[in-house]
């Protein structure tokens, strides 16, 4: 059985922000089926972080979503500095939250993981093959910007035009998982996109998600299983589980002064995070000193 997971805490408040088609939870009632971020919040909270998952309108462009990030943060979170990790095109939206002069003060840090900074193949044929659904949606008054801002083209201007800043901790993980542990939704699309771009998490490859900020050690997670979902029967899978990268990351952004390094254990069961703790033994993926 595999040790609790331990988190650092941060002397910020954490913001995790949800990707393309995301939602914050899907449910029936009070009964919650699942949420994006699965057991990540109430892993983070358990160690005493204070923890905001946001909502953004999930087809949208960046424009939209980043006015939208920044919005709830100022009502749920006042002036307060805050520490942004991304997921996916919640990347994109982070970053562009961060090109606003008036946030640059207030973010302490920008983590992305698994976000298409050069946009990705697959939405380069999907505008081709299914263009005329975004018309439609459009029509009936559904915003798909966010689908177009992916692409390689949208994404790559937007890249040349935004480079890092030198003075505000940037950060960007990609995933790399092996063929056999790739989730069924997205073996076909890792099978492709190695093809076209090379090393991938199924959806995004590992160059276009570390082309912003300093790169972190690769995950071996697909891009679902970046947020702890379909994690049951993961039989070929012998890394570190989900919710032990985030606690690096975390334990990372302790580590260069922006909170405690003392890590606090979190015992995190199978309810709490919805999948088996029990399983391989897990791998260790060892982060960079502070510079």
């Amino acid at each position: 059985m595999r040790p609790p997971v331990t988190f650092a805490r941060l002397d910020a408040p954490i913001v995790l922000a949800h990707g393309l088609g995301g939602f914050s939870r899907i449910g029936v009632g009070p009964v919650t089926l699942t949420t994006y971020f699965r057991g990540l919040p109430q892993a983070l909270e358990s160690a005493g972080n204070r923890v905001l998952v946001t909502r953004v309108p999930p087809l949208a462009g960046v424009e939209t979503r980043s006015g939208r990030l920044g919005e709830q943060i100022e009502r749920e979170l006042g002036d307060q500095p805050v520490h942004l990790i991304g997921h996916s095109m919640g990347g994109l939206d982070s970053r562009r939250l961060l090109g606003d002069p008036s946030w640059r003060r207030r973010i302490l840090s920008l983590t992305t993981i698994g976000t298409p900074h050069l946009g990705s193949w697959l939405a380069d044929f999907a505008k081709l093959r299914v263009g005329r659904i975004y018309r439609l949606l459009e029509r009936v008054g559904v915003d798909p910007r966010g689908c177009l801002d992916v692409t390689r083209g949208e994404a790559g201007r937007y890249h040349d035009r935004n480079p890092a800043p030198t003075d505000i901790p940037c950060f960007s993980v990609a995933g790399e998982p092996t063929m056999e542990s790739v989730c069924w939704p997205l073996r076909r699309f890792h099978s492709i996109l190695g093809e076209l771009d090379g090393p991938n998490d199924g959806l995004v490859s590992t160059q276009s998600a570390l082309a912003f900020g300093t790169p972190l050690p690769i995950w071996p997670a697909d891009h679902l299983r970046q947020l702890n979902w379909l994690m049951n029967g993961w039989a070929h899978y012998n890394g570190p589980l989900p919710l032990e990268l985030y606690s690096q990351v975390i334990a990372h952004l302790a580590s260069l002064g922006f909170g405690r390094q003392e890590a606090q254990e979190v015992e995190v069961g199978a309810r709490a995070i919805g999948m088996a703790l029990e399983g391989p033994g897990t791998r260790t993926v060892g982060f960079p000193p502070p510079a």
